[in-house]
């Protein structure tokens, strides 16, 4: 093979791996740790999930059923707030006050007017790169609390990526087993947590096969 010849392959090859490297990194573009982007409407989980005594499964309704956890739908919310406005009275100590956030809720549905109902825009803050697979009822049914991996998102005035996500952080707690008191501490659930402190941790297979299929 001459030369000439041998340089035309190499140049080929490295721009068949280039282009190949490209598609990769934008099919499997994944989001970034402390990812933390302006939501269409504020919604303050503290305010819900603390106070409110809200669980997380009311608004992601399909975390423990589905691969996906799901969104609310706009009407979830407007359950409670087609009866609650933004103009809001003196209530458990907190002064009269404008909502600005149930406000923003209102520009997609409209009070008592659920014909003009729109979705609301989320913007998606934990992605994975599309060759993997994380099956969330899977996990939610196996004990893993949604702290264990989203941090703690019920003290978040805006939610953002708790952890990295990657294969490693992955593969660590198959490896090494969930630990439940751990998972149920990081939920608050203290009480919980001490009863579960004998509990062997749970691993789980970390085969290629498990999370590429």
């Amino acid at each position: 093979m001459s030369r000439r010849r041998s340089w035309a392959l190499a140049s080929g090859f490295f721009a068949i791996a280039v282009a190949a490297l490209g598609l990769s990194a934008y099919s499997g573009a994944s989001s970034s740790q402390g990812f933390a982007p302006v939501q269409p409407v504020n919604f303050p989980h503290p305010r819900h999930v603390q106070q409110l005594g809200m669980n997380c499964l009311y608004c992601h309704y399909s975390a423990n059923k589905s691969p996906d956890p799901g969104l609310p739908a706009v009407s979830t919310c407007m359950g409670c707030h087609n009866l609650i406005p933004p103009k809001r009275g003196d209530i458990e100590g907190v002064p009269p006050r404008d909502s600005a956030a149930i406000a923003q809720l209102l520009t997609y549905a409209p009070q008592a007017r659920p014909a003009e109902w729109k979705p609301i825009p989320w913007v998606r803050i934990h992605k994975l790169p599309e060759y993997v697979r994380f099956p969330h009822m899977r996990h939610v049914n196996a004990g893993v609390t949604c702290q264990t991996c989203h941090g703690p998102v019920p003290e978040m005035q805006r939610v953002y990526q708790y952890a990295s996500l990657n294969m490693g952080w992955c593969v660590n707690c198959h490896v090494k087993g969930y630990n439940l008191a751990e998972g149920l501490l990081a939920a608050g659930d203290t009480a919980g947590a001490r009863a579960a402190l004998d509990v062997e941790p749970k691993k789980a297979r970390y085969d290629c096969a498990v999370c590429h299929y």
